[in-house]
């Protein structure tokens, strides 16, 4: 059984402290995500042409309620941008950006703040984002999402209820590492399980030491895990018999930042670990880079999703890592 990888990209705007303070900040759009530097993109620009260097397919997660603040054409473009080379277009939703509705939303944060987690909304509530999200599409021009991310990863299990009456198949919702679901049948690591009729691709979860009963838990992303770590991961899980491995990036971890700013120049450290692993799923037999739109088959039930692990002086060594990169090149 080949194994498959899911690179995942999500590709939203951002609120850039429009919410904490109104007075002097601004959302801001497609510079976030292009992430120019002397004239370059070096976040989506840069990320497509490595994606296509190494004839890697992956999924990207484009926001929608952003139109609400920025209207249709921003982030439009970079959908078709990305459409347009080649890889699989989906639904990502951050229900904060629907408080720009309001003409008022400066003077209404300090009495009704926004809400970005869509575990404190209804059903009706949540078919209705999920709608704006695919009408958005349409507009667009684009073919009709089947995936969807939900906004940091928070869920449970009245976004499935949503999504199945909204007809929506496929999601990767849940990551344990980022937000940590309330109900147990939502307590997946990785692989693919069907959840209310929706067929649910988890990011991947593992853990990097124990700090006695307890398991400290990573996600399988781009920033927060090194290539070793990854290789290892890739490996245990074929060897595991898990379906599916889902890695998490987005645009703007290719550059630099510093207090959330954006600095000149770029990022080296995740480019390198973004490469070896389109370089491995090139080159390793008995891996495929997957996207989830293409995934027609049900998974076989299973009782639980096995528990990858790296040695805690593999995650001493990127900690390291990762520490001595932001002295050197962060300054």
């Amino acid at each position: 059984m080949t194994t498959r990888v899911h690179l995942t990209v999500d590709t939203e705007f951002s609120i850039a402290g429009a919410f904490r303070e109104p007075q002097t900040h601004r959302p801001v759009g497609p510079p976030s995500v292009y992430c120019h530097r002397d004239g370059r993109s070096e976040g989506l620009g840069y990320l497509l042409d490595t994606l296509d260097r190494y004839a890697v397919r992956a999924t990207f997660f484009v926001e929608t309620l952003n139109t609400t603040y920025f209207g249709d054409e921003p982030m439009g473009e970079i959908a078709h941008e990305i459409a347009g080379r080649g890889h699989d277009v989906q639904l990502h939703l951050h229900p904060c950006w629907t408080y720009f509705g309001h003409p008022d939303w400066a003077q209404r944060l300090q009495s009704d703040p926004p809400n970005d987690n869509v575990t404190r909304r209804s059903v009706e509530e949540l078919a209705d984002l999920i709608e704006q999200g695919r009408a958005t599409f349409r507009r667009w021009g684009l073919d009709a999402p089947s995936v969807l991310r939900t906004g940091g990863l928070k869920v449970d299990l009245k976004v499935y209820a949503a999504m199945r009456q909204a007809g929506l198949p496929r999601a990767s919702n849940i990551g344990l590492a980022i937000y940590p679901p309330a109900e147990p049948e939502l307590q997946l690591r990785g692989g693919c399980h069907v959840i209310d009729g929706v067929l649910e691709f988890p990011v991947t979860t593992y853990t990097d030491f124990q700090w006695g009963p307890r398991a400290h838990l990573k996600s399988l992303t781009i920033t927060g895990t090194s290539w070793p770590e990854m290789r290892r991961l890739l490996f245990q899980a074929r060897r595991q018999g898990l379906s599916d491995v889902v890695v998490l990036t987005h645009p703007f971890e290719f550059v630099r930042y510093r207090d959330d700013q954006p600095t000149p120049g770029i990022n080296p450290l995740t480019r390198r670990r973004l490469e070896r692993l389109c370089r491995f799923l090139k080159t390793e037999p008995g891996f495929s880079p997957a996207c989830m739109a293409d995934v027609l088959a049900t998974p076989a039930p299973r009782e639980a999703t096995p528990m990858l692990t790296v040695p805690a002086a593999q995650a001493a060594l990127r900690a390291l890592e990762n520490w001595t990169s932001q002295r050197v090149f962060w300054g």
